[in-house]
């Protein structure tokens, strides 16, 4: 009887016809760890892509280690960057096209490379902005504000280390 049903089991998922995928990923969960790991989180558009093959297509042999640079305009940042600045993050295209031009992303990028190019993952919480409502409440609700150092109204006066020499 146990045989029997086994051999049924196996041959219901071999036939089956689910997809099988070479790569997958966990489904990633958003930390405190996350936050301090990162070293940037902002909402941002897509400004521009830069590739050094554009021959290159996502899923082929050739693509297995190429990466994409993309400009993204800072909307809105969490951590790491400033609203308004251009930031290049990179990304590598084996398994898709990564970013689209003029989309907006919720980013999270894992760190800076040498050159100050920061890095995107193929498995992370980076998403496209329009699902990203849970990650945008969780990270104002956990994310501490940052309050912008206050200017004083009048700068402050300036006074010489030493007295003015009588001559």
């Amino acid at each position: 009887m146990f045989r029997t049903a086994f051999a049924m089991t196996g041959l219901f998922v071999l036939l089956s016809g689910a997809p099988a995928y070479a790569l997958s990923c966990a489904e990633p969960q958003l930390t405190q760890h996350t936050l301090q790991s990162s070293a940037a989180i902002f909402e941002g558009v897509v400004v521009a892509d830069r590739r050094d093959d554009v021959n290159i297509v996502p899923g082929s042999e050739e693509a297995l280690d190429k990466n994409v640079s993309y400009s993204f305009l800072v909307s809105k940042s969490w951590k790491g960057v400033t609203d308004g600045e251009t930031v290049t993050v990179r990304r590598n295209i084996y398994w898709g096209d990564g970013f689209h031009m003029g989309r907006a992303y919720l980013v999270f990028a894992e760190r800076k490379d040498q050159d100050g190019v920061f890095l995107s993952g193929l498995c992370g919480l980076t998403t496209d902005l329009e699902h990203a409502g849970n990650y945008q409440k969780w990270l104002a609700e956990n994310l501490p504000a940052t309050v912008p150092a206050e200017t004083p109204a009048v700068p402050p006066t300036v006074r010489p280390l030493m007295p003015p020499l009588n001559r």
